[in-house]
């Protein structure tokens, strides 16, 4: 029994180890096997990599797309932008009776109902409540999901996205990404508003980035939206096409004021885009509205400006006081203007008596002298309008008397022409051109009737004047609107900002508008002075009458007869 039982051990031995064998056999074979098919998929996933996508213009199906491809979880949906319901329909003319005839028909109808025993149809006792006409509802928690609200401009066309809304959500870099390829793909884009969107210093610099890229966008808003870096100045740089910005609520100190005032302009560039600028509820102080002020003085192009609620005071309203009046120019702002003066030519600037006395003033005696040259071209130029004249002397009687009346005004060109040239338009003052509507012949039809493209003048071009010492300049007359409510300003800027209203008007009443309207509304409520001040009433006398909106109080009969009675 023994010797059997140690055989049959052996023989269950040697057939766990056959067993063994043929089970690592298999096992190999299914690791080549494996590996094999892993080297297939490798190599097809190598040789297949996902195609980009390019987006249609289509935004909520190229967001949708792009951010599946993203592997976000939960996407905002794209929905159109709520609206005001519209006005209620006007009331049924049969309605419309007088009110005894419709107590008869009430008592008419109730003796009806009275006569009849057992009704078909129970009657309504109340109407049912109609829907509100100021606002809309939300069901449930709809309200808060993070969403992205679009406008169309045509509601079947999904390519006519013209705005876009995100309000009270993040947008991480994931979906700046996504941002990127739509909304440059957006061809009637014009309008974005971030509102509290939790932008970063690298977003906001990509957000810039891809603003530049959108061809028609000209409103940005990006109200609650502070960023450590301060960088929004990122957004109006001199290539910028934005026309409308809005950063109230941003925590702007004076850091990012001085950045943005150096984006509107300094001695050598200048934004020549943005109309609109609000800065209203940020942390700006005198030194950061100063340099707010700075920008204005070679700016042209901002017509409204406002940076109400902030910590303004007497400091900054002086200095836009004297913005707005006339200011002297900086070292660097000579130096520009005479590398200006120089680069349009000794034939303009000697045709301007006004900037070549400008230029006179600000340049050395060895510079303002003509060179020779000059005096022979004077000479020339003098000779040959001599001769066209004597071979004119048996024309019309009279002819040559509206010849030396087009000459006039080329000898003595006022600071309009002198404008005129610097927007390029001095090839039109020279010869039978240069006589206004009086001396214009037949060859002038064509050019008056191609109206000119008004373009943006140089600051620097400007009429000046030297006084004490300084190079004078007109100041800004092209900001219509400045809202600085709601500061720390006292009467020391209140006196300040009058007198600059004061030089406008005096401007204005010469008949200057080559620099612009001036002032047409001034915003100083709510500061450190009182609403009886004196200055502050007359500074509201004297822009109640500028305000474009100003209708002045219609005249009572009595009033128009004390009128004729105090006449006669």
């Amino acid at each position: 029994m023994e010797g059997r039982s140690g055989l049959d051990v052996f023989r269950s031995a040697a057939k766990k180890v056959k067993m063994g064998k043929k089970l690592e056999r298999v096992m190999k074979g299914d690791r080549s096997a494996t590996s094999a098919t892993s080297h297939d998929t490798s190599d097809v996933d190598g040789t297949k990599s996902p195609e980009p996508y390019s987006c249609t213009g289509d935004f909520e199906a190229d967001y949708t797309e792009l951010c599946n491809r993203a592997g976000l979880m939960e996407i905002p949906k794209v929905v159109p932008r709520p609206h005001r319901p519209g006005p209620p329909p006007p009331p049924d003319p049969k309605c419309a009776t007088p009110m005894s005839q419709r107590e008869s028909c009430k008592s008419a109808r109730s003796t009806r109902m009275e006569k009849v025993e057992e009704p078909t149809s129970p009657v309504p006792s109340e109407q049912e409540e109609p829907p509100p006409t100021t606002y809309t509802t939300s069901d449930k928690f709809d309200y808060f999901r993070p969403k992205v609200q679009v406008e169309l401009e045509k509601p079947e066309d999904k390519k006519s996205m013209t705005e876009v809304y995100i309000r009270g959500w993040k947008v991480d870099q994931k979906y700046i990404d996504i941002f990127k390829q739509c909304f440059p793909a957006a061809d009637k884009l014009h309008t974005i508003d971030f509102w509290n969107v939790g932008l970063t210093d690298n977003t906001l610099a990509q957000f810039a980035a891809v603003a530049s890229q959108c061809l028609n966008l000209r409103t940005v808003k990006l109200d609650g939206n502070p960023v450590p870096g301060e960088g929004f100045h990122q957004l109006i740089g001199e290539d910028s096409m934005i026309v409308s910005m809005s950063l109230r609520s941003c925590k702007i100190t004076d850091k990012g004021a001085e950045l943005i005032g150096k984006a509107l302009s300094t001695a050598k560039t200048r934004n020549q885009s943005l109309c609109a600028l609000n800065l209203n509820s940020n942390l700006i102080t005198d030194a950061g509205a100063c340099h707010i002020a700075n920008g204005l003085r070679m700016n042209r192009t901002l017509l409204v400006l406002s940076i109400a609620n902030n910590a303004i005071g007497d400091d900054a309203a002086k200095k836009f006081g004297e913005v707005l009046s006339r200011f002297s120019l900086t070292h660097e702002e000579v130096v520009e203007r005479r590398k200006v003066l120089s680069e349009k030519g000794a034939p303009d600037i000697r045709r301007s008596p006004i900037s070549r006395r400008a230029e006179s003033r600000d340049r050395p005696g060895s510079q303002s002298s003509r060179s020779q040259l000059d005096k022979s071209m004077a000479k020339s130029g003098r000779a040959s309008s001599k001769a066209k004249k004597d071979k004119k002397e048996d024309d019309k009687k009279g002819k040559g008397k509206d010849d030396k009346w087009k000459k006039e005004p080329q000898r003595g060109a006022s600071k309009v022409v002198s404008l005129a040239e610097t927007l390029g338009k001095a090839t039109k003052g020279k010869g039978r051109q240069s006589g206004g509507k009086k001396g214009q012949g037949a060859g002038s039809i064509t050019e008056a009737e191609t109206p000119d493209i008004p373009e943006i003048i140089n600051p620097l071009l400007e009429e000046a004047e030297r006084v004490d010492g300084e190079l004078l300049i007109p100041g800004n007359r092209a900001l219509i609107n400045l809202n600085i409510s709601r500061n720390r300003i006292g009467e020391a800027g209140l006196k300040a900002l009058l007198k600059g209203i004061q030089y406008q008007i005096t401007l204005t009443t010469l008949g200057s508008r080559s620099g612009g309207t001036g002032l047409m509304r001034l915003s100083v409520q709510k500061n450190n002075f009182s609403p009886s001040h004196e200055l502050y009433l007359k500074v509201q006398e004297l822009m109640m009458t500028r305000d474009p909106l100003y209708k002045p109080p219609s005249k009572t009969p009595d009033d128009e007869s004390t009128s004729q009675a105090t006449g006669s």
